[in-house]
């Protein structure tokens, strides 16, 4: 959940707005605090850590994929279950947070000039706006195409906040995003080095 979405969305309903980090396997795993910058980890009885690329205990602060033992249902045990999801482990006040929580695998973009920009780099630009969803996809040429879904948000003020990450030569494609049925996956890539 953006902050964007999140703050237009307190103001419709006048109530507090929570984006919650779960899933089936394990229930509520984290809830955002802006206070601490992060997701809050919120089951005492499930450990959380961070593994490497080749699945080993990542040092505190540093990025990768989140995995999970234990938690409260009794019926599906977890043992260093491999979520998918990434981020990177702080303690924060005496609170175990994680920050900049991916719920997809990391995904990387080549500029034309050759600087290759991290998917989560995209989305703390996107911060502001009010994205119900969006999706940004580069081509074997370079060539990005950026679809989105969010009232009253120009294409024009997208290209340029886009541009300022990939530099202003860069080929960039937006509109609209049409209904999907499926999950929409926000990043993807043809590009050979895309997925480190």
């Amino acid at each position: 959940l953006l902050p964007g979405l999140r703050d237009r969305l307190t103001n419709r309903f006048g109530c507090p707005v929570l984006d919650l980090y779960s899933m089936n396997e394990a229930g509520p795993i984290a809830v955002a605090d802006p206070a601490v910058g992060g997701h809050v980890l919120l089951q005492p009885r499930m450990h959380v850590e961070i593994l490497d690329p080749a699945g080993r205990p990542a040092p505190a602060g540093q990025r990768g994929e989140i995995t999970l033992t234990g938690g409260f249902n009794f019926c599906l045990p977890l043992l260093r279950y491999r979520t998918g999801d990434y981020a990177s482990l702080r303690t924060v006040a005496g609170e175990p947070v994680l920050m900049g929580l991916e719920g997809r695998p990391p995904v990387r973009f080549r500029t034309r000039a050759g600087a290759w920009i991290n998917n989560i780099e995209v989305t703390h630009l996107l911060r502001p706006y009010a994205l119900a969803r969006f999706r940004l996809h580069q081509s074997a040429d370079g060539t990005l195409q950026f679809g989105w879904d969010g009232p009253g948000i120009e294409g024009a003020d997208l290209k340029r906040t886009l541009l300022t990450l990939f530099g202003a030569d860069q080929p960039l494609n937006l509109g609209p995003l049409a209904p999907e049925p499926t999950k929409q996956v926000q990043y993807t890539s043809d590009l050979r080095g895309a997925f480190p």
